[in-house]
């Protein structure tokens, strides 16, 4: 753990962790195209794979440690556990992607993890604690923060006061979760519940990791073109 400080250049550790390491770096502060240099690196160090197992990972790490700073957990209140990054287990899942997503080509050389991601996403929209709208309002103003090189989609309106709300949680999970202060969590628990608060921030720790991963153009299909 001392040799992860932020000195990549004086680094001891082997070239390919390095590179990830940059990336983790301009995953968090730099939502954008990965910088030509580094992605060369990444791409003769990993596979298309490795590759996709890393952005995915690191978007969904990133995502729902926010989420947690979100719901008013703050890191230095919680244990720090040191513990290996998941694999993926050895016998295969024999059910696939029965149709096209819209975030199908980030996951075309995992779709192991794609059926994963798509049930989470799936038991998301099954907790029903937010209005349809209201959460697909927060989706894309997220994407529209995000994946600059898009064209914007426009947010339909006339807004509810939820809708205000939720697009605000949006920017702040977004640019400074730490926006979402006690009192706003409580504000927003007094008038829509608890369960309308989990909702919003998981959705936003879910979408926020792979817009985010979308946003690096790391997974660009074919990743190597």
């Amino acid at each position: 753990m001392e040799l992860i400080n932020g000195d990549w250049d004086a680094s001891p550790l082997p070239a390919d962790w390095v590179a990830a390491l940059k990336f983790t770096d301009h995953f968090i502060m730099t939502p954008g195209p990965t910088p030509r240099h580094l992605r060369d690196t990444l791409i003769n160090s990993f596979t298309n794979s490795q590759l996709a197992e890393l952005a995915i990972g690191v978007g969904l790490f990133h995502g729902f440690s926010k989420m947690l700073i979100g719901l008013g957990r703050e890191p230095e209140e919680m244990e720090t556990t040191i513990i290996p990054t998941p694999a993926m287990p050895s016998g295969k899942i024999e059910q696939v992607a029965s149709s096209p997503h819209e975030f199908s080509n980030l996951f075309a050389y995992i779709p192991n993890i794609e059926v994963r991601w798509r049930t989470l996403e799936r038991s998301l929209s099954r907790m029903e604690a937010l209005p349809p709208n209201t959460f697909n309002v927060a989706k894309t103003r997220m994407r529209n923060l995000l994946v600059a090189n898009k064209t914007s989609e426009p947010l339909r309106t006339p807004f509810t006061e939820l809708d205000t709300l939720a697009i605000e949680m949006s920017e702040y999970f977004t640019f400074d979760v730490r926006g979402i202060t006690s009192s706003v969590r409580s504000m927003f628990i007094e008038r829509y519940g608890a369960d309308a608060l989990v909702q919003l921030l998981f959705g936003l720790a879910l979408y926020d990791g792979v817009f985010r991963t979308e946003a690096t153009q790391i997974l660009s299909y074919p990743p190597n073109a």
